[in-house]
């Protein structure tokens, strides 16, 4: 079962500049490049349908495994995001994924991308971020943002 969830409203200043923030200290740089971002209500376990687009690339779905486990042993956590590259070019892409408590206080994030290689047109492509050094309060997490940077 899928759930389609709309982008938070306004979500605060602070928190775009945080995504920001976590692309560039991630070695993705912005110079040449389009992006996008927007906050959504966190749901574990299940695909959770996106409505984030740069141009004609699209974020379609992110899965959050809360915790991962392999063979029902606890791996850490992890989420999959789903890319579709509806553009006429091959291109790279950059995603960052913030994480927040119900009082928005941020509590974890991960970041990912193409490192070898492209996404070719028409094609889509999965993308795991891992969260494994800051974990502590990630069974809190209410709400999450998500930045789509394409090259």
């Amino acid at each position: 079962m899928r759930t389609c969830l709309r982008p938070f409203a306004a979500a605060p200043r602070r928190g775009a500049a945080l995504l920001a923030l976590l692309c560039l200290c991630a070695g993705l740089s912005t110079a040449s490049a389009d992006s996008a971002a927007a906050r959504y209500r966190f749901e574990g376990n299940k695909w959770l349908t996106l409505d984030l687009a740069v141009g004609d690339v699209h974020a379609e779905q992110i899965k959050f495994e809360w915790p991962a486990t392999l063979m029902r042993v606890k791996t850490g956590y992890k989420a999959t995001a789903k890319i579709s590259n509806g553009s006429s070019r091959q291109i790279s892409v950059g995603i960052a994924v913030v994480l927040y408590d119900q009082e928005t206080r941020l509590i974890g994030a991960g970041t990912t991308g193409t490192k070898l290689g492209t996404v070719s047109p028409g094609e889509s492509a999965q993308f795991s971020i891992d969260f494994d050094h800051v974990t502590q309060r990630l069974d809190e997490a209410a709400q999450f943002g998500i930045a789509l940077e394409v090259r």
